[in-house]
């Protein structure tokens, strides 16, 4: 078994397709199949159902898949340690970031990136609830996001800032006069919503049933960007964690005057997971900031 061949398996299994797997991993897909087969013959175990173009799991194929990501990232953990200790400057640093922290992050990539401009940066983004799901598999190597809402023994956090949902609008709003605002009021106005899942929409939704209202938006998006160049058109209204617009002058984010509307930005790793000097000295630039 080799650590090339588990690497196929696992993006295989994350695209279920072989002709997708294969561009991205820059082999031919026969040359993956090849590969896919051997580990097969030599495991003596189907781990994958084959179904004209498309591929899924089977039942083996589904109990494998977390051990062959452990033993892939113990490997590249392992590679890093003697990379570390030589003091070498090199590899890749994934970042897994929640949709609306990440204008946090600019100034620590540029810095970090002129300082270190041998290490690739891989940022990802997603909901928080997809983060710690992709902590948890060693895909990303730590995690910008808010405080969990439930304890997690897997995983250690530290604060980064306070923040807090707010009402977030174009400075040349009718609303962006108000100094505080409650959240019936902006039924009045069209509103776009980020979607179900999305950390401020969990944060609102709790807000929203303790408060006993309902909102009606228009739209709901799970991209926070779009969401923004809607709201920069002075038409629409959104809610948002205040962080979500740092730096954003265009903006405005209006205090809730419902309770309950507190967000706590944090960075997540696993308890037990080795950390990188990479990683180390990214969270050192990034408290800086």
């Amino acid at each position: 078994m080799e650590l090339r061949q588990l690497r196929y398996f696992i993006k295989s299994a994350e695209l279920s397709n072989f002709t997708e797997a294969a561009r991205t991993l820059f082999i031919s897909e026969s040359t993956l199949s090849q590969q896919i087969k051997q580990l097969e013959i030599e495991l003596d175990t189907l781990l994958f159902e084959r179904v004209r173009r498309r591929v899924s799991l089977t039942e083996a194929g589904e109990m494998f898949l977390p051990y062959a990501r452990k033993t892939v990232a113990d490997s590249e953990h392992a590679v890093q340690r003697l990379r570390d200790l030589r003091n070498l400057h090199t590899g890749t640093l994934k970042i897994g970031v929640t949709f609306s922290l990440g204008s946090v992050l600019t100034n620590s990539l540029e810095k970090f990136s002129q300082t270190y401009p041998d290490i690739k940066l891989n940022i990802i983004y997603r909901t928080a609830t997809e983060l710690t799901g992709l902590l948890k598999t060693h895909q990303v190597d730590f995690v910008l996001s808010y405080e969990l809402l439930h304890d997690d023994d897997q995983i250690e956090s530290m604060r980064l800032f306070d923040s807090a949902l707010s009402v977030i609008v174009h400075q040349h709003h009718p609303l962006a006069a108000l100094k505080r605002i409650p959240l019936s009021y902006i039924n009045n106005y069209p509103l776009v919503l980020p979607s179900v899942g999305m950390n401020a929409r969990i944060i609102l939704d709790s807000v929203l049933q303790a408060s006993h209202i309902t909102l009606n938006p228009q739209v709901e998006l799970n991209e926070v960007n779009i969401l923004l160049q809607m709201v920069r058109t002075k038409h629409w209204v959104t809610v948002l964690s205040k962080a979500t617009i740092h730096g954003d002058k265009e903006m405005k984010a209006i205090p809730i005057q419902e309770k309950g509307t507190e967000m706590h930005a944090a960075l997540l790793w696993l308890k037990d997971g080795y950390q990188k000097n990479a990683t180390r000295e990214f969270i050192r630039m990034l408290m800086q900031d």
